[in-house]
């Protein structure tokens, strides 16, 4: 295979730093909020398009390398040429001649880098509510809490959603800018007030989570980077950990708007927690993420769904074993996310993801099936002989481990297996509910010629049975519960971003 022309990042980094911070940053802001809201004044074209993930990156570069001595004017053309030199950019293993792994490692790198831009909001911001606001009592957290995650956030977890939401639309309609005197303005009041809250409480919230000095950003930016030079494209990003920068000025400026819907979802809180209370915090989301795929599954009301079944002393099965006549389903899940250099190149994906998915394929899949096909008394009430089927359910989305291409690299369960995010699982137990559960369980781990797509086999089978838009009866609540009365009292403040988000 010969080199591909292409450009170094070192022309991206040259790019986006050619213009003054105050001056970029704010055009980035504006590009961010054409994609997620559209413009009353300016629709680009689908050829005018940057990317969320170009603008991310630029912010990033010129906020580590840019000053204020540079360019104090930016064009359209400016921002389309910062988007062709980032899509031209050199890759380090597609462009290198007989390179194993190349094109699967740019798979990797690829969807890590920008499939996150498209989640659904309202998945994330119900899901925050599963999660975490619950009752720990019988699951032996280490750390959290409903009252821990109040003290790391500044607010109950329903009121922390609910500033997030002004948080959102304050950037959304005043182009990447958040001012804490605009929450005074009289149409907010019957929001602040149906949920007896104050503006206080929002810029609490947003002091404390959302917002970080420039200089401060300035140097998470400039420190730790890849040293490959053609690797820093997809370096950590801090803006991820605090969308907003408070500028020189005292402004306080989302140069991608992007980011700050990302802030409010449970992949985000992850490092939230992470940050605060490392190991411990791991250990206790994987004891709350069990708890909630239990909770999600129950809504099934299967004939028999056993939980956490000793086989022997001190050894567990699989998380979960459904039984239906026929059929078997075991379930196993895993919290853990993939490490930065899981995400640079196929090799290092495999080995993070071994450990985690490739252990629940291998092992506890593996060693329960048997089990059950063996007799074994623990597993009251399940039939031996009926067939079994393997579900493996991942907190973090992984895109691609249900295609042939990345399945091959795995180890295999020996029974057919489906790997789930949380949020393909929510989608598949809404289209269990519509009917004829069993049977949708087998379609979900059929295998076709490409693989298994979970959402498509859960749309045709629901759709089949007569419900085009299957709704998940836990993320409904959760959602009218957090957010009803901020969508009602709100939308006319908001100008539909809220929705459009």
């Amino acid at each position: 295979m010969s080199p591909v022309p292409s450009t170094r990042y070192a022309g991206f980094v040259a790019a986006a730093r050619r213009v003054a911070p105050s001056v970029m940053l704010p055009v980035l802001a504006n590009a961010s909020i054409q994609q997620l809201r559209g413009s009353s004044v300016y629709r680009p074209r689908a050829d005018e398009i940057i990317q969320a993930w170009v603008i991310a990156a630029a912010a990033r570069e010129n906020i580590a390398y840019g000053n204020e001595f540079r360019q104090r004017t930016v064009s359209r053309k400016d921002l389309l040429r910062l988007r062709n030199t980032y899509q031209e950019m050199h890759d380090p293993i597609l462009n290198t001649a007989g390179q194993p792994g190349a094109v699967e490692s740019l798979m990797v790198r690829t969807v890590f880098e920008q499939f996150p831009f498209a989640h659904s909001r309202y998945e994330d911001l119900s899901r925050i509510l599963l999660l975490f606001d619950r009752d720990y009592s019988s699951l032996n957290c280490e750390v959290l809490s409903v009252t821990a995650w109040e003290e790391l956030l500044g607010a109950p977890l329903e009121r922390f959603m609910r500033s997030a939401f002004f948080i959102l639309v304050g950037a959304l309609c005043n182009g990447g800018r958040f001012d804490p005197g605009w929450l005074s303005m009289p149409h907010f009041a019957p929001v602040f007030d149906a949920y007896e809250m104050v503006p206080a409480e929002v810029v609490e919230v947003f002091d404390r989570v959302f917002v970080a000095d420039f200089a401060d950003v300035h140097a998470l930016a400039a420190a730790n980077r890849n040293p490959d030079p053609h690797l820093r494209r997809f370096d950590p990003n801090p803006l991820l950990g605090t969308p907003f920068v408070r500028m020189p000025d005292g402004t306080n400026l989302a140069p991608c708007v992007h980011l700050v819907a990302q802030r409010v979802s449970p992949g985000s809180l992850y490092y939230v927690g992470w940050n605060k209370w490392k190991k411990k915090f791991t250990r206790d989301l994987g004891k709350v993420t069990e708890a909630y795929v239990g909770e999600q599954l129950g809504l099934v009301n299967p004939p028999i769904l056993l939980h956490d079944v000793e086989y022997k002393k001190g050894q567990h099965a699989s998380d979960y074993v459904i039984g239906y006549p026929g059929l078997t389903v075991i379930v196993e899940v895993k919290s853990a996310r993939v490490a930065q250099p899981g995400r640079l190149d196929v090799d290092g994906y495999l080995a993070d993801v071994e450990k985690d998915v490739g252990d629940a394929m291998k092992r506890q899949i593996k060693v329960t099936a048997d089990l059950i096909k063996a007799g074994h008394p623990a597993f009251q009430g399940i039939d031996p002989a009926a067939e079994i089927r393997g579900i493996v359910v991942t907190a973090e989305p992984h895109y691609m481990l249900n295609s042939r291409m990345f399945r091959s690299l795995l180890p295999d369960s020996g029974y057919p297996t489906v790997i789930l995010s949380l949020n393909e699982l929510e989608f598949a137990v809404s289209a269990a509910l519509v009917g004829d559960p069993a049977g949708f369980f087998r379609a979900l781990t059929d295998w076709g010629p490409d693989g298994i797509d979970a959402n498509a086999v859960a749309s045709a089978h629901a759709a089949k049975l007569g419900e085009p838009n299957p709704r998940n009866p836990l993320l409904q609540a959760a959602a009218e519960r957090g957010w009803a009365k901020v969508l009602e009292g709100g939308s006319a403040a908001s100008g539909g971003a809220a929705v459009a988000t």
